[in-house]
């Protein structure tokens, strides 16, 4: 709890935080309002996944763009920029009433968030490095955190209103805004060093190789939890209507618990330890959700949160101290991976449930995982 301490009693230290939280603050505002605008344009099933790939593609393609605009705009303005850019495109959704209108604007959000999202990492990197701290996992507490007050409000909107009206998205936008416009100057000098080579030849990119692997599989198995724990909980566990939503929560309070924890377990073992123990940790939890008794799952997806929590922000503390990119490709490079891994894992494991079902969707998950704790086994003492 030492990096969140840090956040909380510094300014320069808590701005680039609040970048995080407004981020997914914003998306979860989105997330939760996806049943009732839905609902208001009338599209199917389909209709949605193909909507919901359009801000995939464009979170996508801005991973491409942003190592170029952040070197030609500064680290900080693109920061600013980009989250109240984030900040007004999550607005349209709620505003728009044709199905193709609605796949663009929230393309344009997918552009703003991955700018975002490559920005606010190489923000917290070069503040790392620069003032000799561990604050990195506790950042992505902060995303997490973000995701549980997203969740909690619109729940309670939904509770009194049936809907997420419009006037509650507008505030929380411009409340966000306000602060984050605030806390632009604590974060406005910081700067990018430049690295000794900015080629993407493959010999500069080797040492990344399995951060990349494990970034997809990690998030690939962090989206199959989002998506599938409610259905594996009322399927394969036999669990109460009541319980569907426990596992999904029980995944996400880990998981911000292990961020903010992250840090400090960084700081005493080092990136790499971290990993493992944190991979080990989530097969444990695997095995819990195996058992397919419905107490045993739901902890079971706690273990997979706590233990998966540490193993993004440590891949992104690696490669942001990579000296042969520039700090942002390499953590684009990274960044890349996962997200492709959050968009297909739960395709992919989900046609092994349509195969079979879900039991052996999660024992996939396994596998792989197991696979993966192997392979940063015997290249732990690598350094990038």
């Amino acid at each position: 709890m030492k990096a969140l301490q840090l956040i909380l009693k510094s300014k320069l230290f808590f701005a680039p935080a609040f970048l995080f939280l407004t981020l997914n603050l914003c998306v979860g505002t989105w997330a939760v309002s996806i049943p009732q605008i839905k609902e208001k344009i009338g599209f199917s099933e389909s209709a949605l996944g193909i909507a919901i790939l359009c801000f995939g593609l464009g979170t996508f393609v801005m991973l491409f763009l942003a190592p170029k605009l952040i070197s030609r705009f500064s680290l900080a303005r693109i920061c600013m920029t980009s989250v109240l850019g984030v900040c007004i495109c999550v607005v349209f959704p709620f505003l728009v009433s044709q199905y193709v209108l609605l796949c663009f604007t929230l393309f344009v959000l997918g552009l703003f968030t991955g700018l975002i999202d490559i920005a606010m990492n190489t923000l917290v990197s070069q503040i790392e490095q620069d003032y000799q701290v561990n604050i990195m996992s506790a950042n992505h507490g902060f995303f997490s955190l973000g995701g549980v007050v997203s969740g909690g409000l619109g729940a309670l909107c939904l509770s009194q209103f049936s809907i997420i009206p419009l006037w509650y998205v507008i505030a929380i936008c411009l409340v966000l805004m306000a602060f984050n416009v605030y806390l632009y100057k604590f974060y406005s000098q910081i700067n990018i060093e430049k690295s000794e080579k900015t080629s993407l030849d493959f010999s500069y990119l080797k040492p990344l190789i399995i951060l990349l692997i494990v970034g997809f599989i990690c998030m690939g198995a962090e989206g199959a939890v989002t998506d599938w724990s409610a259905l594996y909980l009322k399927d394969i566990s036999g669990a109460e209507p009541t319980w569907y939503a426990v596992g999904f929560l029980s995944f996400s309070v880990f998981m911000t618990l292990g961020r903010f924890l992250g840090d400090y377990l960084s700081d005493k073992m080092g990136s790499y330890k971290v990993i493992y123990i944190g991979l080990l940790v989530s097969l444990f939890g695997y095995v819990a959700v195996l058992l397919k008794f419905t107490i045993w799952s739901i902890i079971g997806f706690g273990l997979i949160g706590f233990g998966l929590s540490v193993v993004i922000p440590e891949l992104f503390r690696i490669s942001g101290q990579y000296k042969k990119l520039e700090k942002s490709r390499a953590i684009s490079l990274v960044a890349g991976a996962g997200y492709v891994g959050f968009l297909i894992g739960p395709v992919l494991y989900g046609f092994i449930a349509d195969a079979t079902d879900l039991w052996w969707s999660f024992l996939s998950m396994f596998i792989i995982i197991s696979m993966v704790l192997i392979l940063i086994f015997f290249s732990r003492k690598q350094s990038v």
